[in-house]
């Protein structure tokens, strides 16, 4: 099977901030009957391999040459999310394919992970890999069913490669575009639901934050995420709040890793900086109760 591999590095800042590095993505060929479960594979769509401190996004070889430009353009920011959340539990797969996701012989689709390492994932941080793995089952779904209706309409699409490596920026952009859209779904459910934000909450101001950095929206299966930038030094990092229980919210931040060490202290210095205006504004919002 042909893949689009996608590779994570991950490293740690002083024990404290983890840092992630740029995906990479390659080629390579591999054929597999039957899923991490060991039932009968009709389709086989994609999976994800552990390799070294990465992971390789494996892809079915004739839908890979089959795909579309629009199609890929839209599962790659989508791969890349599940790359960034199954690198979490990576020390914990007992297998060398850590999810997977095919269309059995029994029917329907299956995405399964590692054995027993569903049981270490909050429930909504599985229930958005599961889904965001369904989705790209559903773009994998779409290249079929449209290479099969080209020639019925008369359309005799020659394959053309898919330009390996992806652009970071349009990840990127596709990351933000899905963040934004997950905020709607949110808003549109809690109002369904009945509720409301709480009443008072103060915002961030942009001129709370230090000078020249910028922020946008991000996407975490974990929770909210906001991704943060400088217009000199380029990226820095990404905050993500993670709701606990019902009345509780777990704030992470992640520093993007930099290779010159002279530039990643500067960078460090001001996303710590960010970090702390953030947390200050959250337990304003939200102080702790008194002991």
């Amino acid at each position: 099977m042909e893949a689009l591999a996608c590779v994570i590095n991950r490293s740690l800042n002083d024990g404290q901030i983890p840092a992630w590095g740029e995906p990479s993505w390659l080629r390579k060929d591999e054929v597999r009957v039957k899923n991490i479960a060991g039932n009968e594979v009709s389709i086989f769509l994609f999976r994800f391999d552990l390799r070294g401190d990465g992971i390789d996004f494996v892809l079915n070889e004739a839908i890979a040459a089959d795909m579309y430009n629009d199609v890929d353009e839209k599962m790659r920011p989508l791969v890349h999310a599940c790359c960034e959340t199954l690198l979490r539990y990576k020390h914990l797969s007992v297998s060398n394919t850590i999810m997977d996701g095919n269309i059995l012989a029994a029917g329907g689709f299956e995405v399964m992970l590692s054995k027993g390492l569903g049981g270490h994932f909050a429930p909504d941080e599985k229930a958005r890999l599961f889904q965001d793995a369904k989705n790209i089952h559903d773009l994998l779904t779409a290249v079929m069913d449209r290479r099969t209706q080209d020639p019925k309409q008369g359309k005799n699409r020659k394959s053309a490669p898919i330009k390996s490596p992806p652009s970071p920026k349009k990840i990127n952009k596709g990351l933000e575009e899905l963040g934004k859209a997950k905020r709607l779904q949110d808003r549109s459910r809690w109002l369904e639901e009945g509720r409301q934000i709480q009443p008072g909450i103060r915002q961030l101001r942009p001129d709370e934050l230090p000078p020249d950095v910028t922020v946008s929206s991000g996407y975490d299966h974990r929770g909210q995420c906001y991704v943060f930038g400088h217009k000199k030094y380029g990226d820095l990092g990404k905050i993500v709040l993670i709701k606990v229980g019902e009345q509780e919210m777990f704030i992470q931040a992640e520093i993007y890793k930099e290779q010159d060490s002279t530039t990643a202290k500067k960078k460090r210095a001001i996303f710590e900086k960010v970090v702390g205006t953030v947390n200050a504004c959250f337990n304003e919002n939200f102080p702790r109760p008194a002991s």
